[in-house]
Formats: C-alpha cells, structure tokens, sequence
C-alpha cells in the first residue's frame, strides 16, 4: 500500500507541475493523459483496499 500511496503522490505532483506548465489549461492532451492515469490508480487503490484479507 505505501508503493501504491508513493505513486499517486508522484502522479498528483506531475499532474501539478504539468498543469503549471500548460497555463492551467485542463483541455491539454498531457494534462488529461496524467489525469487519467492517476484516476486509474486512485481507483486500484480503493480496490485494493476493499478487499478482504
């Protein structure tokens, strides 16, 4: 689980950088690219957690 925490840590602060970067145009194809993927990551992660041991 700290993996998977690190991860959308590191996704969240690229997704901010590159937001910065695009002038915060959230229409920007590499905005939605890392959005998308740390929406994919988020929601393994809720999975993961739901899961029973």
């Amino acid at each position: 689980m700290k993996i998977t925490n690190q991860m959308i840590d590191d996704l969240r602060s690229k997704l901010e950088r590159a937001a910065k970067d695009a002038g915060y145009n959230f229409l920007d194809p590499e905005i939605v690219r890392i959005s998308q993927q740390l929406d994919k990551l988020i929601v393994a992660h809720m999975q993961l957690e739901k899961r029973p041991l």
